[in-house]
């Protein structure tokens, strides 16, 4: 429990959060971006038609 109150009341511990929530919204965007050329990469290939 002690750890929680450091991480929460400290300089050190306010600072490890605020990276680890960097972190995350980073690589959300980085996931949706990728998700995004993606899509973007298959809607301008050609179309195959079945025979």
């Amino acid at each position: 429990m002690d750890a929680m109150i450091d991480l929460f009341t400290s300089f050190s511990g306010l600072l490890s959060l605020g990276i680890i929530a960097f972190i995350c919204l980073m690589g959300g965007y980085i996931t949706r971006m990728a998700l995004r050329k993606m899509n973007e990469e298959l809607s301008h290939q050609p179309r195959k038609t079945a025979h």
